[in-house]
């Protein structure tokens, strides 16, 4: 399945054209983060104007701006300092392929969507699965550390409360304002702790059944 994602461009270089792209340039464009750049870069903006509308440091904007001339569809300015450099859409508007899965996969990537913001505020997921396409991409290089841990185990109420407080002091060493790097890479952490099943019957009932002779 397709479909067709539009975006139009006051003032673009080429006002009056439209770019239709079907290629292999279409999955560099549709990058979320990329798509929002364009959704808002209007005229054209700075680095730094973009920057400060997502949120996003500008060495990062610039990287995914120059991934989007590449593709033709903005124009990269010159400037002496790299937070100046003004982007502008190449055409009044842009037309993208989007390549689609079928309507029962659609159906349950919503479906895990949704599971996925009930436990995870959308803000957070996205920067991590954006994260995740950037270190595919190699913008962090190659000495970066990444993590991603999925751990069951079966604890009782007070390891589980030692777990938390252990992991609070980690926490608390290492991401507060001050106690990091500056000049390090910026690391994000999200963790979640929940319980995911009750124990079984049987182990129930041997624990019942040992307190009960226990107390004859």
């Amino acid at each position: 399945m397709t479909a067709w994602r539009e975006l139009n461009f006051p003032n673009g270089l080429s006002k009056d054209a439209a770019l239709v792209i079907e290629d292999g340039r279409a999955d560099v464009i549709l990058d979320p983060l990329r798509w929002r750049m364009l959704e808002i870069l209007g005229a054209g903006k700075s680095v730094a104007e973009i920057s400060r509308a997502l949120d996003v440091t500008d060495a990062r904007v610039l990287y995914h701006l120059q991934k989007l001339e590449q593709t033709g569809v903005v124009v990269l300015e010159e400037s002496a300092r790299p937070g100046d450099r003004r982007c502008l859409p190449a055409a009044g508007a842009i037309r993208v392929r989007e390549h689609l899965e079928s309507d029962d996969q659609q159906e349950k990537v919503i479906q895990e969507e949704t599971i996925q913001e009930d436990a995870i505020p959308s803000d957070v997921a996205f920067q991590f699965n954006q994260a995740f396409r950037e270190a595919a991409e190699g913008v962090y290089g190659p000495n970066y550390q990444a993590s991603v841990n999925h751990n069951r185990a079966r604890l009782s109420e007070e390891q589980a409360a030692e777990f938390s407080r252990r992991l609070l002091a980690l926490i608390e060493a290492y991401f507060p304002p001050g106690m990091g790097d500056r000049r390090g890479t910026k690391y994000g952490f999200y963790g979640v702790l929940t319980p995911i099943d009750l124990h079984p019957i049987e182990d129930a009932e041997e624990i019942d059944d040992t307190e009960d002779t226990a107390g004859t």
